[in-house]
């Protein structure tokens, strides 16, 4: 059957034509056919209009026709649907097509509608005519394919992290009294020689082609600097390359800075030299300062960029994890167009330049002239305005903006939490080390709203309202509630027909009133309107169930004054001490596999403490450095001793397998049992690295076999690991390294 079905004929009547016909016809006494060809109407029209007066009325009032009377919701009710799927929308989990007709199926249940297509209880949903006529009767609804978003970005952009942001932010310009020409925004954006093509005009009906100068083109990094004020600072280029080529920089703006790196992506030095570049541009000093906001990318996160920008009068204030969508004004209202224009800039090259691709040196070029267009005072202000940084605006977001993140929202932390370095977890959610809260909104369990129980069929909610003559509640009973006496022995009961309360009833307070209840005053026989039924009860928002506590997870810095910020700056010490001591370990590593001999360094000397925990870890210290002699098979120091339970020996024996039938190579056996007739119970090891040749590990499937004491070299000094990770690991020492080792 057709959604709708087409008119076949131009005929429609006015309806108030009839009702004419009708009443002229009873002033008249005239018949069906002269009233009904003296109004235009059709004759069986006007005899049907007759038949339901006799049949409703006295045969002499006009009965109009009535509406619609097979809707399964109300207009109420169809509202309801439409705020809710709009809702859903917003908090990033919007219904499919199916989906809603599923919800719309049992919403009607739970309406306890007496209209449900016998259609829809055969696929226990909606039908598609429904449906497409639903979205007709609410053209303010649409069905669109959603864009992809980071469950972080939607987690992160919430309440507490915008104030904490705003309240670094007040308090930094509270403290220096910046203007709009001393407060700065960085951030970088990658470049590519191959964009994007523009729209081009077609045939339609047949796919296009764009040429294109290779598949993948080179990228680079581009720093945008904007001042509050609407001005732009000369960009910065991370170009790909290792070398300086004065072509680099050629027709770019005045100003403008190259940096050179391998692999043309913004690093920790990289980022020195960029915060150096904006010193020199605003002539910062601690007489003098400047306001920085920037995002906590790894690269802005070191203890050299803190240094400097303290020496040179920067004061950062760094932006909460995943909201530069929303707070930072380059991605606000600069990138985008900057990105757009970039694209038409090359598409133009490539049609004045066939068959002519676009390198690193050109890129620079095309990218400060569309900085030059979108970099414009109306587009830098628009950005600094809607993201509530100047003008202040602390208020800049409505509630809607945070409705995505009610899905995991937590209550807000300590205020002592707010601009300090806390521990949050991977979602960027904020984190205390104080105990546990509890969650803002408990997940309610709902009533079975499934239409197989017994219920009232005049009762559209399923529930048995009080008769008018029956005594409810009165106006001064007291009803359980959570501010409200629960009446006691003493509490008069109220009789069959009036609600008279006793003399120790407790009167409830403001808060004892529950919605949607009935009441039956005394004397008369007024009913409430029963409570109505959202579609949220029927499908319930998404709500994460699990609530992480404050004090969990990684650490990751939050929105703060970073050039302040004493517990920040001793993290990001401890960082770079880390890294630095992985760096060495590194090298240390990759020059035992070249072979190359590495200066030893005196080890330092640990500070001494009672609750220190003494373990023996997998390391390369030991008492053999790596620069000690060279030993030999025979001057090898093994135990002095003979092999007994619980030993680790090397063992030589000869293949008796493969290619090399009868070469004698080593293993490294664990001693299980000693035997009569000098034998031992052995089980082999794996070794991990036939570099190293000092670490070995026990195999999945044991390998134990019985060997003669004469093939046992000696026995081996080992350590074992004390983590959970190294449990399973031996550690030999010094390294077999003269030895033939089976591996």
């Amino acid at each position: 059957m057709p959604r709708q079905r087409p008119r076949t004929s131009n005929k429609q009547m006015d309806r108030t034509d009839l009702e004419k016909a009708f009443n002229h016809r009873v002033q008249t006494e005239c018949s069906h056919k002269e009233a009904a060809e003296k109004f235009g109407v059709k004759k069986t029209t006007l005899v049907d209009a007759f038949n339901r007066s006799k049949k409703e009325a006295n045969g002499v009032t006009y009965v109009p026709v009535p509406g619609k009377v097979n809707m399964v919701f109300t207009p109420e009710q169809e509202g309801l649907i439409v705020k809710y799927t709009i809702q859903a929308a917003q908090m990033f989990y919007g219904l499919p097509r199916i989906e809603v007709r599923r919800m719309v199926y049992n919403y009607a249940h739970a309406c306890k509608s007496k209209s449900i297509p016998e259609a829809w209880e055969r696929n226990r949903m909606a039908t598609t005519d429904w449906y497409y006529s639903f979205m007709e009767r609410h053209p303010d609804l649409v069905l669109k394919a959603p864009e992809g978003m980071s469950i972080a970005r939607i987690v992160a952009f919430n309440k507490v992290n915008v104030e904490t942001f705003f309240k670094a932010y007040t308090l930094a310009l509270e403290k220096y009294q910046f203007t709009p020409d001393r407060i700065f925004n960085l951030d970088e954006s990658s470049l590519s020689t191959v964009m994007k093509p523009c729209k081009v005009v077609c045939a339609r009906g047949k796919p296009v082609a764009t040429q294109v100068t290779r598949e993948r083109g080179e990228t680079m990094t581009f720093v945008g600097i904007i001042s509050a004020a609407g001005q732009a600072v000369p960009p910065v280029f991370i170009i790909p390359r290792a070398r300086w080529n004065p072509t680099f920089m050629r027709n770019t703006s005045f100003g403008s800075k190259g940096i050179l790196h391998p692999s043309g992506w913004m690093n920790g030095d990289c980022f020195v030299q960029t915060l150096q570049h904006l010193h020199e541009r605003s002539g910062s000093s601690d007489e003098n300062k400047i306001l920085l906001i920037m995002d906590n990318a790894e690269c802005h996160m070191n203890i050299n960029v803190v240094e400097f920008a303290i020496r040179h009068g920067i004061v950062i204030v760094t932006l909460p994890p995943h909201t530069t969508d929303k707070l930072q004004p380059l991605d606000v209202s600069v990138f985008g167009p900057f990105k757009t224009f970039l694209r038409a800039l090359l598409n133009d090259h490539a049609l004045m330049h066939p068959n002519e691709h676009i390198t690193v040196h050109q890129l620079p070029e095309f990218a400060c002239d569309a900085w030059t267009k979108a970099a414009n005072p109306a587009n830098i202000l628009s950005g600094y305005r809607a993201t509530g940084i100047w003008p202040v605006n602390r208020l800049i977001f409505p509630d809607e903006a945070f409705v995505g993140a009610q899905v995991t929202e937590r209550p807000a932390p300590p205020e002592d939490f707010v601009v300090e370095v806390g521990p949050p977890s991977s979602d960027g959610a904020n984190s205390s080390d104080g105990e546990d809260q509890p969650p803002a909104s408990q997940v309610i369990d709902l009533p079975d709203l499934s239409p197989t129980l017994e219920d009232d069929p005049d009762d559209p909610t399923g529930t048995a309202w009080p008769d008018p003559g029956t005594a409810a509640p009165g106006p001064n009973t007291a009803t359980p509630g959570p501010n409200t006496a629960t009446p006691g022995p003493n509490t008069a009961t109220p009789g069959p027909s009036t609600a008279t309360p006793g003399p120790s009833t407790a009167t409830p307070g403001p808060s004892t009133a529950t919605p949607g209840s009935s009441t039956t005053t005394p004397g008369s026989s007024t009913q409430s309107t029963p409570p109505s039924i959202t579609p949220e009860a029927v499908r319930p928002f998404p709500k994460a169930a699990n609530q992480r506590p404050y004090g969990k997870g990684k650490k990751r810095l939050r929105a703060c004054i970073l050039t302040e910020n004493e517990e920040a700056i001793v993290d990001l010490r401890v960082k770079a001490a880390k890294k630095q001591k992985l760096e060495e370990k590194k090298k240390a590593v990759a020059g035992k596999k070249s072979g190359v001999p590495r200066k030893k360094k005196p080890a330092p000397v640990p500070e001494s403490s009672e609750e220190d925990d003494v373990r023996v870890l997998l390391d390369d210290s030991s008492e053999y450095s790596d620069d000690s002699e060279e030993f030999t098979e025979s001057s090898y120091p093994f135990l002095d001793k003979e092999p007994e339970a619980g030993d680790f020996v090397l063992v030589r024996l000869a293949l008796e397998e493969g290619r090399a039938v009868g070469t004698s190579v080593c293993y490294v056996a664990h001693v299980l049992v000693t035997l009569e007739g000098s034998r031992l119970n052995l089980s082999f090891l794996r070794m991990k690295s036939a570099i190293l040749r000092n670490t070995f590990t026990f195999p999945n499937i044991p390998d134990e076999s019985e060997v003669d004491a004469g093939h046992c070299l000696g026995v081996v000094k080992v350590s074992k690991g004390a983590t959970k990770r190294q449990a399973d690991l031996i550690k030999v020492f010094p390294p077999l390294v003269p030895f033939n080792m089976h591996y």
